[in-house]
């Protein structure tokens, strides 16, 4: 929700996330129809993978490394896999079962497909020398072959295949185009102080593309480095691309090319809070080499207050250059796990700086933390997140202006954040709207802080969250589209938020569901029903992604979509490998 808030509703929530709370676990034991947690783990560790590594080595390469003299000829492969409705104009071909060169002496022969009326066409063998020596006519054969016999050939086999009215129809090779694929075309640029279009060219129908200078349809590959991207021509969006990111930060959202909302670019953006997920999530599975790459990025994008901007575009940097300090925190604790994990301190310096400007936006009188500069509202959730950042960051520092800081932070969400009457927090201080990450969240740092009596009543408040006996389908409405992802499961979890938001959407929200599911396997209980709803809801995406929500909803100021997201994806990870990687008890 840190993203999907602050995209739509920036005053509201912005940079809020969720994790959740029951109270009263219903124990399930697991049964042989259980999906498999350590697969579906495995799985989701992939998928972050997936959208942290460049675009270019998923979706679309070159044949070979081209240098930037190279002006002959240009060939790449597109994993059309990944591309929705492909729709495919056959072409006719021929093939040959291999490759005839000077001195073959044998039966040469091969297959033909995508033709009709086949005693309309023939096959002429040339043996090319000086000249094109006609060697054999050939007619096909019904069965999809044709042979020429044995023949010896002296120079190169040639091989065509002509019309009654001898008309060039295909030439034959070992690997013929059999189609070209008609909604999708690629772009060819050489790049030099700006990208400049090469030409268009098709894409086959079995992934390949290529550029070749000739002078008589007047195309001239000129000097620079080659680029190459994949449009659908309806819109002309690039939906694949060979130019590397500028910034090597995670995509928040894998986003189907059929959605509308493609058209925005959401693909191509990033969320500082997602980045920090990600950088745990590597970290705990050992893989210093992405975590670290992370951290570079972002101590590179950090100001030099020591904030951050909120979400960025991987090409071209910062998009909302807004400053929220639950962002800035989850960031910051992320730097301060890797190097617990990794005893690498090469990011302290990048925590610090974070603590820092933290520090500029704490309240004198009540100990807050304020969401930004530019606001004057105190979330429970960003001060819940900065609670544990400068915690930690104090204790690993041993440095007591932060440990100082943390302990007011404390009293204040104790005392000005609580709502006494309700026994819950508020969403601020002052601001009394009711949701599911504030309480979620806040029985966590109650929990860890030792308040047990007010942890027991957060939690027992989250059962006005929860959402039973629910389906995930596809749908074509604007406001709920999902043409991509479905489940015949039966689903269960928790919605975002309750009193104080009018005509709130009522969907299972997978980054908080997860958030329950860490706190249950903190209290030493267990929640099989919950996991295997979300599993369930992975299973929807063959990638093994988890989408954020079970169905869309997005009537203004809302947006919630059925995505496969980092958030949830990586709260799914980061809670099966050890629910308590984050947040620990004092």
């Amino acid at each position: 929700m840190k993203r999907l808030l602050a995209w739509m509703i920036p005053l509201l929530l912005v940079g809020s996330i969720g994790f959740f709370l029951y109270s009263k676990m219903v124990t399930v034991k697991p049964t042989a129809s259980s999906p498999s947690r350590q697969i579906h783990q495995q799985d989701a560790l992939n998928w972050l993978k997936s959208q942290y590594d460049p675009l270019s080595n998923q979706q679309i390469k070159f044949d070979q490394a081209y240098s930037t003299d190279e002006i002959s000829s240009i060939k790449g492969q597109v994993d059309i896999r990944f591309l929705p409705n492909v729709q495919v104009e056959p072409h006719p071909f021929i093939q040959l079962s291999r490759n005839y060169s000077s001195g073959f002496h044998g039966e040469i022969k091969g297959t033909w497909g995508n033709l009709s009326k086949i005693h309309t066409y023939h096959l002429v063998i040339y043996d090319k020398t000086d000249i094109l020596y006609e060697r054999a006519n050939v007619q096909l054969k019904k069965d999809g072959t044709w042979s020429a016999g044995t023949l010896s050939i002296q120079g190169e086999a040639i091989i065509v295949l002509k019309d009654e009215e001898d008309r060039l129809v295909a030439t034959a090779s070992q690997h013929p185009n059999k189609g070209t694929i008609m909604n999708y075309v690629v772009e060819i640029y050489s790049v030099s102080d700006q990208p400049y279009l090469q030409a268009t060219v098709p894409l086959h129908s079995d992934g390949t593309f290529m550029i070749r200078s000739t002078p008589e349809e007047n195309i001239s590959i000129r000097k620079g480095a080659k680029m190459a991207q994949v449009v659908q021509k309806k819109d002309q969006k690039v939906v694949a691309t060979t130019e590397e990111p500028k910034y090597s930060l995670i995509r928040s959202y894998n986003v189907p090319l059929n959605d509308p909302d493609i058209k925005t670019g959401i693909n191509q953006r990033s969320w500082l809070y997602d980045n920090a997920l990600a950088v745990i999530s590597f970290s705990l599975a050992s893989d210093q080499k992405r975590a670290s790459s992370l951290l570079d990025s972002l101590s590179h994008l950090q100001n030099e207050d020591g904030s951050l901007a909120f979400s960025y575009d991987i090409f071209t940097g910062p998009v909302d250059t807004t400053k929220r300090s639950g962002a800035i925190s989850w960031a910051g604790d992320a730097a301060l796990t890797y190097e617990k994990i990794f005893h690498d301190s090469s990011y302290r310096s990048f925590a610090i700086q974070a603590g820092n400007y933290l520090l500029t936006q704490q309240d004198s009188t009540t100990g807050s933390i304020k969401g930004g500069p530019d606001v004057n509202w105190f979330s429970t959730e960003h001060n819940i997140d900065a609670y544990f950042f400068l915690r930690n960051l104090g204790l690993q520092t041993n440095d007591q202006t932060y440990v100082e800081a943390a302990k007011k932070i404390k009293h204040s969400l104790l005392v000005h954040h609580w709502n006494e009457q309700e026994e819950r927090f508020n969403q601020g201080i002052q601001d009394d709207a009711d949701t599911l990450d504030a309480n979620a969240w806040g029985a966590i740092f109650l929990e860890a802080t030792g308040e047990q009596d007010m942890a027991k009543k957060a939690a027992a408040h989250l059962n006005t969250f929860k959402m039973t006996g629910q389906h995930m389908k596809k749908s074509d409405d604007l406001n709920s589209f999902n043409q991509t992802f479905s489940t015949k499961k039966t689903l269960e979890g928790y919605k975002p938020f309750g009193k104080g938001y009018a005509n709130a959407p009522e969907v299972i929200w997978t980054e908080g569901t997860w958030g329950v599911i860490n706190l249950f396997k903190r209290q030493g209980k267990e929640a099989h029903s919950f996991i295997n709803s979300m599993l369930y809801m992975q299973d929807a995406d063959p990638n093994g992604g988890l989408v954020y929500t079970h169905k869309g909803f997005s009537p203004s100021p809302y947006k919630f979509h059925v995505w496969p997201s980092v958030a949830g994806t990586a709260w799914q990870y980061i809670t099966l490998t050890n629910p308590k990687a984050i947040w620990t008890d004092d």
